[in-house]
């Protein structure tokens, strides 16, 4: 079988390799399909030498009259999902969503009120209009001339995402398709999945959820297999010992470590002054093991900038990592996670691979930080309080508290952070990798039988009324 994979960047297969492997395991064809770069394409280092990847550029924009038409309203439709009364503390998720939109669309909204207030009726236009809008030939010539039995896709829904228009090529010419979320968070804190594919493979329940109520995906397509991004990670184990660890840190062995794993950008802009504000609280607390213990500051892998003329050799006991980083299956991260007594952030994937280790973690509901924290749908899903492995405190006096007590040791962590891991990460079984579940998936997909979608007659007015009336609107030229 030939998968034709469109990762739109080569780093978006970070997340699927062990999927990609398995597919040519199984003697299948992987290309995996870029938009074109300075650079020359090339896989990553795990997948180079496997003789049954291959690389291409894909084109990545339309050519025909729609070509401004279609990204114009898919980004429209994309800022309204931020309307829905579940995205009420949202406000950042929306303004980086009106970033994307049309000119002029949030400023017409706002004169007419009445729009944001049916703002479903809006969406469901939005909806109609898509269905209208028809396949770029384009698109479909390059899927043919591919020669792919099925079109995997990720990620699908960045704002105005111009895969889009593959999906419905592939509908158009009886292509299986299905979609792989690139992370956790994507199903909500981004665009929409304007054209259902005929499968979403997600990672566990919440994704299915968003999925079906947010994306108005049939449930019946919606398969959950787990997250493949972590299997590597479940079989690492420490490369070192506890004292050649805290030696190789600069920090003292005997002493419980608390590890602080940093966020991306979106989450926390300003993070290095929030870190030392942290450190100050927890050697002015009342429990003498925050006065004393280690701390060691990991940076997002993704957010080192803002860390690269940090010093933090003027607090004691405190030290900042330096060491090269992996986005994905990192020893590193995992030898920090295993060495710490008690895991802290602010809302980052790095929490994940601490249940998987199966550390406590602990985080401060920061006011300053509330648009990439509390106010994204995703984070919710981490806290304790729902089913989660993060304790939240409103504020530093808590936040103390608590982390002393987890410290000391938590009776209840243990079967906390199993039935998270397993319901969130590995929801078919904790001994049961997940990228294997995700490619016998796959399988199904490419083995159902599947007719060229035929465009409806009435289409054909409708397309040119709303050709019209999209360039009157937006004035496109």
């Amino acid at each position: 079988m030939r998968i034709l994979f469109l990762v739109h960047n080569l780093g978006k297969t970070r997340h699927f390799e062990g999927v990609i492997r398995g597919l040519t395991a199984r003697r299948h064809t992987v290309v995996l399909a870029a938009a074109r770069k300075r650079k020359p394409l090339k896989p990553t280092k795990a997948l180079h030498d496997d003789p049954r990847v291959e690389v291409i550029a894909c084109p990545t924009r339309r050519v025909d009259r729609w070509q401004h038409v279609a990204p114009a309203l898919r980004s429209a439709r994309d800022y309204l999902r931020f309307l829905d009364p579940r995205y009420a503390a949202s406000a950042k998720l929306a303004a980086r969503a009106a970033d994307y939109a049309p000119d002029g669309w949030t400023a017409a909204l706002e004169r007419h009120p009445w729009a944001r207030r049916r703002w479903r009726a809006v969406q469901r236009a939005l909806t109609a209009a898509e269905a209208v809008i028809p396949p770029d030939r384009y698109f479909e010539l390059f899927l043919k001339a591919e020669r792919a039995d099925l079109l995997l896709v990720t990620p699908l829904v960045d704002f105005g995402s111009y895969q889009t228009d593959y999906v419905k090529a592939a509908h158009r010419i009886g292509l299986p398709v299905a979609f792989l979320p690139f992370s956790w968070d994507n199903l909500t804190n981004r665009g929409l999945i304007r054209v259902p594919p005929d499968r979403v493979l997600v990672w566990n329940e919440h994704q299915q959820r968003e999925a079906i109520e947010l994306h108005g995906v049939r449930d019946d397509r919606v398969i959950v297999t787990g997250a493949p991004r972590f299997d590597e990670f479940f079989a690492l184990r420490p490369s070192t010992s506890r004292e050649e660890f805290c030696a190789r840190a600069g920090l003292d062995p005997s002493r419980p470590l608390i590890l602080y794993t940093c966020s991306s950008n979106f989450v926390a802009p300003r993070e290095v002054e929030f870190v030392r504000r942290w450190i100050a609280e927890l050697r002015a607390a009342g429990e003498p093991v925050l006065r004393e213990c280690g701390v060691l500051v990991r940076p997002h892998p993704a957010h080192r900038d803002q860390w690269e003329a940090t010093d933090l050799s003027d607090l004691p006991g405190v030290a900042l990592w330096h060491e090269h980083t992996e986005m994905n299956a990192d020893q590193g991260l995992f030898d920090s996670l295993h060495h710490s007594a008690a895991v802290v952030g602010l809302n980052t994937s790095a929490m994940i691979e601490a249940a998987i280790v199966g550390r406590g973690v602990y985080t401060i509901e920061s006011a300053e930080f509330a648009g990439g924290q509390t106010g994204t749908l995703h984070f919710h899903y981490l806290l304790v309080e729902n089913g989660g492995i993060v304790s939240p405190a409103a504020s530093f006096a808590e936040h103390c508290r608590q982390l002393a007590a987890g410290i000391s040791g938590d009776p209840a962590l243990v079967e906390r952070t199993r039935r998270f891991v397993e319901a969130f990460v590995r929801p078919r079984g904790l001994d049961r990798a997940a990228a294997p579940e995700m490619v016998t998936e796959i399988e199904r997909v490419a083995a159902q039988r599947k007719r060229r979608r035929r465009t409806p007659p009435w289409h054909y007015p409708l397309r040119s009324a709303l050709f019209a009336a999209a360039n009157a609107r937006f004035a496109l030229r």
